[in-house]
């Protein structure tokens, strides 16, 4: 017992004599050395080993240095690692550029920059990502007036690597052709131009003969499934509880195939309305999901004054829902937005609305309730969507201008109770009105959360240019984890400018439904991926 005591008694530690202790610089080579003797790789910084799932802050390095640590780490086939020693000098130099415009006529900034984008480019075309590696030498040629023919017939050179690994063989040629303008005498540029020449040649031939294949094949078992599949979507389109009024509205199937133009974009007054019918009904052609049952709910979320509460009409709704003998509209939101600024400006008419519920009739005794909640998703689930029976004095506060729209066409308001009513939750179908959706990223994100848990099929109603949103809106959603199902297409009911009918709301639709939505935590790397990504979000 005594010996296994002693055994387990801890071991004390050893000092060193102040006059023997050896140096710490004669420490840190020793421990340095065994640990390489065990095959261990020392590594400095905040660097890793891993040549996928980098994350952190890319730090800051002299450009010299990156390019030199980048180069050592490309030639170890670290291509992750190499990258992001390169994209550290890019920082240091965007900072030095940030010191004035003295800097911007700085040619040894703009080669290096250059240098560090084409060594970037061409370790994702070593990880076969050529989009990223066309990316970066575009990059490179941003300060193309600044750098010497040499260096952009070099960046020149390695885009039309990338494209041609791309298969973009047209747009190969025209970068070569760009090259050879500049170096008319450069060999490598003349023999891929020959090259891919001929490669872009037998890839016309080859297509015409996989259309002509396809042409005929289609005239057989092909031809009858497609127009068995077009019959499926025609039948999905006819059960949808959309119902359209001929001569006044534009042939959805027609519009689809580009047989009908679209609506001229002047009538503002029912282009939302028709929107929303026009996107639940694109729902149904994808999906297969309806309105069933007499009873339906349309929630809009990032609800204002200015937009849904103007322009929404009830009794558009009604009378292409005929089905429907029970209409439930949740108008959630009012809290202003963003200006020019990014100051909070509130909605111009938030003060006057009263929240509630506000009952209204057809002629032929159907009903719409039409719900208003000044705050957030969340603040109406926790709050607003209990059992409620509204008084008479309780009624939503609506624009004057808009009732009588609303009666001129068949609806006139009750201050008559909506009898203990219950709304529906989850939502038949949920709609996101020009939501920019890159400038309210992380407001939306509990909302879109939500909607994904519970399938929810859901509508993101866009805009034109300037807005962003045709351009990036579908990736944003896919980064919070939604499964698209209505690709980005077109709307036939646009909202035109009088001034300039390029620029329109309502311009395009984006659905999706269900899918994984990520988790809060990881909301910050998400943005993360995007901004690396040249998407600008918050």
């Amino acid at each position: 017992l005594r010996s296994l005591r002693a055994r387990r008694r801890p071991a004390r530690l050893r000092r060193w004599p102040a006059a023997s202790r050896p140096p710490m610089a004669e420490d840190d080579a020793a421990m340095r050395a065994a640990l390489a003797a065990k095959g261990f790789e020392i590594i400095e910084g905040d660097d890793s080993d891993s040549d996928d799932g980098l994350s952190g802050r890319i730090p800051s390095l002299d450009p010299a240095v990156a390019r030199e640590k980048g180069k050592a780490a490309f030639e170890k086939g670290k291509y992750d690692r190499a990258i992001k020693y390169w994209q550290g000098g890019l920082k240091a130099i965007l900072s030095a550029l940030c010191a004035g415009p003295h800097a911007l006529s700085d040619q040894s900034l703009s080669e290096m920059d250059l240098t560090l984008n084409l060594n970037i480019a061409m370790a994702y075309m070593k990880k076969q990502d050529y989009e990223m590696a066309d990316r970066s030498v575009e990059k490179a040629l941003a300060r193309r007036d600044a750098l010497p023919p040499n260096l952009v017939t070099k960046a020149l050179y390695r885009k039309a690597s990338a494209q041609r690994a791309m298969h973009r063989l047209d747009e190969c040629l025209d970068t070569l052709k760009d090259l050879l303008e500049v170096e008319p005498g450069n060999t490598a540029a003349k023999q891929m131009q020959n090259e891919v020449d001929r490669e872009w040649k037998l890839q016309c031939r080859q297509q015409k003969k996989n259309m002509k294949k396809l042409f005929e094949t289609l005239s057989g078992e092909d031809k009858k499934e497609e127009e068995k599949q077009q019959a499926e979507r025609q039948e999905r389109r006819s059960r949808c509880g959309v119902v359209w009024v001929a001569g006044e509205d534009v042939d959805s199937e027609a519009f689809s195939t580009g047989g009908a133009p679209a609506a001229d974009g002047r009538d503002w007054g029912l282009a939302l309305s028709r929107t929303v019918l026009w996107a639940i009904e694109q729902l149904a052609v994808e999906t297969g999901a309806c309105l069933e049952g007499e009873r339906a709910s349309a929630w809009f979320l990032g609800a204002s004054s200015t937009c849904e509460m103007r322009w929404l009409l009830p009794s558009a709704l009604m009378a292409r829902l005929p089905g429907v003998k029970s209409l439930e509209l949740s108008l959630i939101g009012f809290l202003g937005e963003l200006g020019p600024d990014n100051k909070r400006e509130p909605d111009p008419k938030a003060e006057t609305l009263t929240e509630g519920i506000k009952r209204t009739t057809t002629e032929d005794g159907r009903e719409v309730l039409v719900h208003l909640i000044k705050g957030t998703m969340e603040d109406a689930l926790n709050k607003q969507f209990k059992p409620q029976q509204p008084h008479a004095d309780e009624q939503p506060a609506f624009d004057p201008a808009i009732d009588a729209a609303v009666a001129a066409y068949g609806v006139s308001g009750s201050k008559e109770s909506a009898g203990g009513w219950a709304p529906m939750v989850p939502p038949s179908v949920c709609f996101i009105a020009h939501p920019q959706l890159h400038r309210y990223f992380s407001d939306f994100f509990p909302a879109i959360a939500w909607l994904i848990e519970h399938e929810v099929p859901t509508m993101i109603i866009g805009a034109s240019a300037p807005d962003p949103s045709w351009d990036q809106d579908e990736i944003l959603l896919k980064a919070l984890g939604c499964e698209i199902v209505v690709p980005k297409r077109h709307c036939p009911y646009p909202m035109c400018l009088p001034d300039n009918p390029t620029v329109k709301k309502c311009n395009h639709v984006i659905g999706f439904r269900g899918g994984k939505a990520i988790e809060r935590s990881k909301l910050v790397q998400a943005k993360l991926n995007l901004l690396a990504q040249d998407y600008n979000v918050r």
